[in-house]
């Protein structure tokens, strides 16, 4: 008996008529007279005995019942799982640092929740603590700061942007008008810079343009989180160097300047994800969502700042 044949034995002893299986079948009566009739052949004996137009289940009949009865709950276990695995997991596990978790993924998970049918958790950390993840299987997907990863890791660039030195107001009267310096410059204006923390690629990036023109340069103040050494530098206690998206945060304090690099120091954006975990249906979807927003919402969000 295979699998239509036994949809439709478990559909007729269900309803008792032929009428009723082919309703619930979704298919012409002659087909399912026609089905029943094949089984009965192939099988050898009787499955039904034609009562003034009912048809009776024979003794064989209703010892293959409990059987057939598991065998078809079991079948439609496999098609929910196959529509679910078709529409994806509908659970997505995301990282990013935090000034990315707030500013580039959550208009793409507002947007992403808004179609209905989906849930999103968002993890927080660094660089590594993304990719350890990863590698885990504790995230299906990274938003990241540009830098090294590991191997088996792929790393998609997602956009590039410009970091941004925010100097103390007491410190920056004499600087630029039109806002821009060099970084040499920034290094000879006698005022400590905060470092960050190497672990973190734009702290590994600020360290090696550092010392490629201070090669003993010591850092007073090393830093993991953009935003502390932001509020280090409203504190007048250095000269913080982050990225353009905290830098935006802090727009609205007297107490610093912001400067843009001339020539730019870009930092990259990337997309990562784990060579060896490949992605869901649901995962690329959203994926799909990111590429579509970052270049307005997200891309708007940094230059109106």
């Amino acid at each position: 008996m295979n699998l239509r044949q036994l949809e439709v034995f478990y559909s007729i002893m269900q309803t008792g008529t032929v009428s009723g299986a082919a309703k619930n079948l979704n298919v012409s009566q002659p087909n399912i007279t026609r089905v029943l009739a094949h089984t009965e052949q192939q099988l050898g004996f009787p499955l039904f005995e034609r009562v003034k137009g009912r048809l009776v289940a024979t003794r064989e009949a209703r010892t293959l019942l409990p059987e057939a009865e598991r065998v078809y709950h079991q079948l439609g276990n496999f098609r929910s799982m196959t529509n679910k695995l078709k529409k994806g997991e509908q659970h997505i596990r995301v990282g990013a640092p935090p000034i990315l978790a707030s500013t580039i993924l959550t208009p793409v998970v507002a947007s992403y929740l808004k179609e209905g049918g989906y849930s999103v958790e968002i993890l927080t950390g660094h660089q590594n603590q993304m990719c350890e993840s990863l590698l885990k299987n504790e995230i299906d997907l990274a938003i990241c700061f540009g830098g090294e990863v590991p191997y088996s890791i792929v790393q998609t660039p997602l956009y590039e942007k410009e970091l941004v030195a925010i100097v103390p107001s007491s410190y920056a009267k004499d600087l630029d008008q039109f806002g821009q310096i060099s970084f040499s410059e920034l290094l000879n204006l006698g005022i400590p810079l905060i470092g960050l923390d190497e672990r973190d690629p734009l702290g590994m990036q600020l360290s090696r343009q550092v010392h490629s023109f201070e090669p003993d340069y010591h850092y007073l103040a090393t830093v993991r989180s953009h935003s502390v050494a932001a509020d280090l530098a409203i504190h007048q206690s250095g000269i913080a160097i982050v990225d353009p998206w905290t830098a935006s945060q802090y727009r609205h304090f007297d107490e610093v300047e912001f400067l843009q690099f001339t020539p730019n120091i870009n930092i990259t954006v990337s997309l990562l994800y784990a060579e060896h975990y490949p992605l869901s249906i649901v995962a690329k979807d959203f994926i799909d969502q990111l590429e579509k927003l970052y270049l307005n919402n997200l891309k708007m969000h940094v230059s109106a700042k």
